[in-house]
């Protein structure tokens, strides 16, 4: 199997690089593939930002000459100037900052759906180790998150390094005596951001941490709120949310300290600079080196250095807050995919387990050990023994949600791992004991499995399973929503439209885990007819019977009967009757059972 990284620690080539250099790493990786569009709305950003430092030259010069000179055709041409420059910088100011927000927005939406489409790609036993809620908000949550860090790093920050540039050359070209205070504040704001980066950071990845287990906990009870409700224990899972609540509460007030002694450390910083110029300039007017107008053009131009020098600065937030979120991402995107072969004919012939032993990830004791068996072509094959034989892992590795950990699993004689994972699965139909109904239409749940399928293949479905009596009697038959997970379906009822589905789909195996092991009897008589209207459907079909109740399995052409992983005995019902082995006491212990029921 394919190795699936720990969802506990980010998947990374570079583990040994500094955080900071693998943050830009991370987030260069995820804006790779857009870099025109941000050269593009980078310059358009740099071309706004530079606008502003024209501002400033219309207060010098209105200082210095117009209101001096008193001529009523300077104030009107400065007037002018200063109506259309400002008109033209609010138009380039509007359009970068909306092109900005729905660059990001595109990006969002990009990493979201490979994020997504990621995740339903990933091995089975991802999906045991980690948690699914927590998995739905590295797709949901995490990705959000990222939108603050991309807009600032993909546009925002390159404009604002480029407007740094141009004022500090204006600022020095004008003075660079009062410049060189800027020597001096630069280097401290840079000091005060880096001594915070790495609390921030690890605060920032907690706070994830903490999300993605809300998620879990939440949608965990949600999915199993009638089992909650069952047996009242809201209060227990009101209080399980309000651990991982007050966790997440204490990691964004510690956060929030770092977070506030920084931005305050910078801003102080940033102000004791204007004071610094206030004076030195002020001294300059004095001794008549430097003009008012001057002055004042300086003290505008060192608040437009200063706020994207800050700006720059509290990206580092920004970024540390959007990096723990990345890394959660990241982890997806780079999580190795389930491995799939290429051949895409899926022929057909027989199923070989060929000395196959396999473990579930975490487990003590293997599932299956040495279990050599055959599936004939066309035929019915029942699987039966007692719980934790390694019934329903036969079928599991079957689908390839699994693959074993020695030996080979062979159909026609090829190995399963030299097909095509959804050609594979395409000609598989399973019938699950508790079949997965989604929100929507009943017609939309048994197209599922074909989604190209007009409506009276669907509906041609539904009557081999025989399901069309009862759909017709719903309120808007087919087109009746069944809620989420079919809650308006009885047991029944669920079950046949899983078989309907199956039937749609049209596979060369049809396996059927204990499909009418949670039904009443009257229930499990019309899914016996249901099931045998599918198996009448196809006279090549090969159906795998996995099943408790050995009444329903007796006309099986062969059955396999398993006991820890292992193969005890086969063949059909009378000759393991006679063998009088496994098969036989649980025959015989389960009639005794049914018939001492009254």
């Amino acid at each position: 199997m394919a190795h699936t990284p720990s969802p506990s620690s980010p998947s990374s080539a570079h583990d040994d690089t500094p955080p900071r250099f693998d943050s830009l790493r991370r987030l260069w990786h995820v804006l790779k593939p857009y870099t025109w569009q941000v050269v593009g709305l980078s310059t358009l950003i740099a071309v706004a930002s530079s606008l502003g430092a024209v501002g400033p030259q219309f207060v010098r010069v209105a200082f210095d000459r117009v209101i001096p000179s008193g001529e009523w055709r300077l104030f009107a041409y400065l007037g002018g100037a200063y109506a259309g420059f400002y008109l033209l910088r609010a138009l380039v100011g509007y359009a970068s900052m909306y092109l900005s927000f729905a660059f990001t927005q595109s990006i969002i939406a990009d990493i979201r759906m490979r994020a997504y489409g990621r995740l339903l790609r990933l091995p089975v036993t991802r999906f045991t180790e980690e948690r699914s809620g927590s998995l739905v908000s590295r797709v949901v949550s995490d990705v959000n998150a990222l939108q603050s860090m991309i807009q600032a790093g993909s546009s925002r920050l390159a404009g604002q390094l480029f407007s740094i540039v141009v004022v500090l050359v204006i600022v020095v070209w004008m003075n660079w005596q009062l410049a060189l205070i800027n020597l001096v504040v630069a280097p401290l704001l840079a000091l005060i951001t880096r001594h915070y980066q790495e609390p921030l950071r690890l605060a920032a990845r907690k706070i994830r941490e903490r999300v993605g287990e809300m998620t879990a906990v939440a949608s965990e009870s949600i999915g199993n709120i009638q089992v909650v409700k069952g047996f009242a224990t809201e209060s227990i899972e009101t209080q399980k949310l309000g651990a991982e609540n007050d966790a997440y509460v204490e990691h964004n007030l510690d956060r929030r300290k770092d977070v506030g002694w920084m931005e305050g450390l910078i801003t102080l910083t940033a102000d004791y600079g204007i004071g610094a110029i206030i004076l030195a300039g002020g001294w300059m007017v004095v001794g008549g080196s430097l003009t008012i107008g001057e002055l004042t053009a300086f003290l505008m131009y060192q608040r437009q250095l200063q706020r994207p020098i800050l700006s720059v600065m509290f990206f580092n937030n920004q970024l540390q807050a959007g990096m723990a979120a990345l890394e959660r991402v990241s982890d997806l995107l780079d999580a190795e995919p389930e491995t799939s072969g290429d051949e895409e004919r899926i022929p057909r012939g027989n199923i070989d387990f060929e000395d196959v032993t396999f473990a579930y990830p975490g487990a003590d004791e293997p599932a299956l050990r040495g279990l050599s068996l055959r599936i004939p072509e066309g035929r019915t094959v029942a699987l039966v023994g007692p719980s934790g034989a390694g019934k329903s892992t036969v079928t599991r590795l079957i689908s390839r949600f699994f693959d074993p950990d020695d030996g080979r699993i062979a159909l026609a004689g090829r190995d399963l791992r030299a097909f095509d994972l959804d050609a594979l699965r395409s000609s598989i139909a399973i019938v699950p004991q508790d079949p997965t109904l989604f929100s929507g239409s009943v017609r939309d749940n048994i197209r599922y499995a074909r989604p190209e399928a007009n409506d009276a293949a669907v509906e041609h479905a539904a009557q081999i399973a025989h399901a069309d009596g009862f759909i017709n009697e719903l309120p808007q038959g087919y087109d009746t929503e069944i809620g989420e997970r079919g809650t308006k379906l009885s047991g029944g009822q669920k079950q046949r439209i899983a078989i309907a589905r199956a039937v749609l789909k049209d596979a060369q195996v049809l396996v059927l885990d204990e499909a009418t092991a949670s039904l009443d009897s009257e229930s499990e008589a019309i899914i016996q007819e249901a099931l045998e209207g599918a198996f009448a459907q196809q006279s090549d079909l090969t159906t795998i019977i996995i099943a408790h109740r050995l009444s329903t399995i007796q006309d099986a052409d062969v059955i396999h009967c398993l006991k820890d992983g292992q193969l005890v005995e086969s063949g059909t019902h009378a000759e393991l009757l006679a063998c009088e082995g496994l098969y036989a006491r649980l025959h015989d212990l389960q009639f005794r059972s049914e018939t001492n029921v009254f």
